[in-house]
């Protein structure tokens, strides 16, 4: 897991587990029926989001990865893959907790091994979702991590696919 933050800044990058990669842009207080509270306003691709002040070191957010770790995730895309269950209720659940956790360790994991699964054998319908979903916030982290455009990432993603299918 990434180490959590004492606290968050203006600038920071932020991974939410459902919004997806954002920058905190201001601090910004709301009111909701008769309580008021501090909210980080957070730009994200598509769209902005709020995280409570008071609230905003949880399970659902974690900074964005370091150098380091994105180094090991392009190593553990490179390992030899898991094979996922055959029974594909089975393959949810665990597909499911892989991905809640939502570091680049475990995303490398998984894209890892549904490539292969893809390769030989399909996806179905939920695991080319996961697929697509896991490998769209991997690249938008690679991106910023490494200050290159998205398909510069998305180049360099495929070129570390084209080697482990080979």
């Amino acid at each position: 897991m990434s180490k959590k933050p004492e606290y968050l800044e203006k600038g920071d990058w932020i991974v939410h587990a459902y919004y997806g990669i954002g920058q905190i842009q201001t601090i910004e207080t709301k009111t909701i029926g008769e309580d008021k509270a501090r909210y980080y306003r957070v730009d994200a691709a598509n769209s902005t989001f709020f995280v409570p002040v008071q609230d905003a070191i949880n399970d659902r957010i974690r900074m964005l990865s370091s150098s380091y770790k994105l180094r090991k995730a392009k190593q553990t895309l490179r390992t030899k893959p898991e094979i996922l269950p055959e029974n594909h209720n089975d393959r949810r659940k665990l597909i499911s907790e892989i991905t809640s956790h939502s570091e680049m360790d475990t995303s490398a994991q998984m894209l890892r091994d549904l490539l292969h699964r893809k390769r030989d054998q399909g996806l179905n319908d939920f695991e080319q979702k996961i697929f697509d979903a896991v490998e769209g916030l991997f690249i938008q982290e690679w991106s910023i991590i490494e200050d290159i455009t998205l398909d510069e990432a998305r180049s360099r993603l495929e070129k570390i696919y084209d080697e482990i299918t080979g």
